[in-house]
């Protein structure tokens, strides 16, 4: 029999650790958010833990959770560079095609 946290297993920790790991690796942030919005439910409803064992189950859950939160941090501060370098290059494209018509135009 598995021991409880309140009304939750430490497996349920478990899996919802196993599940927050398996989303952020598969990058499906929809399935992430949805797994996320769960495990914070079954948080509020369990309350605190109790034993040294469910303890344990709630750090480790809470390290995979900072851990992918901050993964996420990162690729969004990577991915906003990367539109910001794009900006700038569109900029760039755009005033060279302005010269370049204007160019043309004169040549004629």
């Amino acid at each position: 029999m598995s021991e409880l946290a309140g009304p939750i297993s430490i497996e349920v920790w478990q899996r919802f650790e196993t599940a927050l790991q398996a989303q952020a690796d598969a990058q499906d942030w929809d399935k992430l958010v949805k797994v996320n919005r769960l495990m914070i439910n079954a948080l509020k409803k369990a309350g605190n833990p109790i034993t040294p064992s469910q303890l344990a189950a709630r750090k480790s859950l809470a390290n995979t959770h900072a851990h992918i939160v901050q993964g996420l941090n990162i690729a969004q501060a990577k991915l906003q560079l990367e539109i910001s370098q794009f900006e700038r290059q569109q900029d760039g494209l755009a005033a060279y095609q302005l010269t370049s018509l204007s160019g043309e135009y004169h040549d004629s």
